[in-house]
């Protein structure tokens, strides 16, 4: 068995709470930014009637 030492431990805990904070700001609400494609998609099927909405009946018909 090879011996590990404090400071090998030490060092792999400082880069993983780095990679942890790149993650994070990765992660935040404010660096998730939606394509225009996106967008209109979303607007697109906000303006859509509902009566144009398939049922839980036909779902379930097809899938069961």
């Amino acid at each position: 068995m090879s011996q590990i030492t404090l400071e090998q431990i030490n060092r792999n805990i400082v880069e993983l709470k780095k990679e942890i904070d790149e993650i994070r700001e990765m992660m935040e609400e404010s660096n998730f930014q939606l394509k225009d494609n996106i967008k209109k998609k979303i607007d697109k099927s906000r303006k859509r009637p509902t009566s144009k909405f398939k049922t839980q009946e036909q779902i379930e018909k097809k899938f069961l």
